[in-house]
C-alpha cells in the first residue's frame, strides 16, 4: 500500500512502473529465447575442433555474433508487428548456422571413413555430440521462424500455421494460445531422438520435409559418427 501511495505521488515512479510492466508484457512471448538458442549454437561451434569446421572457429563466430546483435536491435520492440527486415536477418542467421553444421558433419564423416583425423575416439565422440545438440537447436530455430511466417506474424494473427500443437485444439487453452521457443525446441528434440515428432503434427509440405531432413541428419550422426567414436574408445 505504501509503495502504491508513493508511486501515485511521483510521476517519475509511475513512468518507471509503466516501463517495467511494458517489458514484462513483451516477454510473455519471450524475445530472448531465440537469441539464447543462437548463442548456445555459437558456443558449441567454439567448442568444436577446427578439424571439423570449414573455417577457423573465430571466423565463423564473428559474423554469427554480428547478425545476432543486429537481430537483437531490430527486435527490441518485440513481435507486435510484422517486420520483413527482422525475418530476413533471422533467416540468414539460421541458414549460416545450418551450413556450418552440415559441413561439420561431412568433415567428421570423412575423417571417420578415411582415418585422416588425428583426434582420438573421445574427441570424435565429443565433436559428434556437439553436432547432435547443434542439430536440435538449429532446427528449433528454423521451426520457430518457419511456423506461420515467423513469431511476429503469429502474434499479429496473420499466420497460416505449419505445425499443429495439441494446445491449439484443447479447450483449456483456446485458439489464442501461442507456442514459445521452448515448444519448438521440444518438437526438435523429440524429432532428433525419436526420428518423429511426439505430439505436434506438421501440416505443410515444407514442415514435413524439414522434419524429415532433420531426422536424416540425426540418424547419420547417431548411427555412423557416434557409433564409430564409441567403438574407437574400446
Amino acid at each position: 500500500f505504501a509503495i502504491k501511495t508513493l508511486m501515485s505521488d511521483s510521476p517519475h515512479l509511475r513512468g518507471l512502473h509503466h516501463h517495467v510492466l511494458k517489458i514484462f508484457h513483451k516477454t510473455r512471448y519471450p524475445i530472448w529465447q531465440m537469441q539464447a538458442g543462437v548463442a548456445t549454437v555459437v558456443v558449441l561451434q567454439l567448442l568444436t575442433s577446427n578439424t571439423f569446421l570449414p573455417f577457423h572457429k573465430l571466423w565463423i563466430a564473428i559474423p554469427e555474433i554480428l547478425l545476432l546483435v543486429i537481430l537483437m536491435i531490430v527486435t527490441a520492440e518485440g513481435y507486435r508487428q510484422v517486420s520483413h527486415v527482422r525475418r530476413s536477418i533471422a533467416i540468414i542467421l539460421i541458414e549460416l548456422l545450418a551450413v556450418i553444421n552440415i559441413f561439420s558433419l561431412l568433415l567428421l564423416i570423412d575423417a571417420l571413413i578415411t582415418n585422416s583425423s588425428q583426434i582420438e575416439g573421445r574427441g570424435l565422440l565429443l565433436n559428434g555430440l556437439a553436432i547432435y545438440i547443434t542439430n536440435a537447436l538449429m532446427f528449433a530455430l528454423l521451426y520457430w521462424e518457419m511456423d506461420g511466417g515467423g513469431p511476429d506474424a503469429r502474434t499479429s494473427g496473420q499466420a497460416k500455421r505449419d505445425f499443429l500443437f495439441p494446445q491449439m485444439i484443447h479447450e483449456r487453452y483456446g485458439h489464442n494460445w501461442l507456442p514459445g521457443f521452448g515448444d519448438y525446441l521440444y518438437v526438435s528434440t523429440s524429432n532428433v531422438t525419436n526420428f518423429a515428432s511426439s505430439d505436434t503434427l506438421p501440416l505443410t509440405h515444407r514442415a514435413k520435409f524439414t522434419m524429415m531432413l532433420q531426422s536424416l541428419v540425426s540418424m547419420i550422426t547417431v548411427l555412423l559418427v557416434l557409433a564409430r567414436a564409441i567403438n574407437l574408445l574400446h
